[in-house]
């Protein structure tokens, strides 16, 4: 199972093909997650995976019609493996 550590909540639809295409199971968390929760980053540390998180944008176009877009925005995220505890 691939989750969030910091929420607690599983990875849906194409992030989970992603995180399962590392070898990787359990927690994955992004950088400013991993801090916030107290961990430590070993300089040199490379993210295991880069996932999407899915947006709707409503753009307007020249005619006045709007129109649903589909994007997304990327972020990178490590395993729990690769994080230390700070004392």
């Amino acid at each position: 199972m691939f989750y969030n550590e910091y929420t607690k909540k599983p990875y849906t639809g194409k992030n989970v093909e992603i995180l399962a295409s590392t070898g990787l199971k359990g927690g994955f968390m992004t950088f400013n997650q991993a801090l916030s929760l107290g961990y430590s980053i070993p300089k040199g540390t490379k993210t295991v995976a880069k996932l999407i998180r899915p947006m709707m944008e409503t753009v307007e176009d020249k005619s006045g019609k709007e129109e649903v877009m589909r994007s997304g925005r990327t972020f990178h995220v490590f395993h729990t493996s690769q994080l230390e505890q700070s004392a």
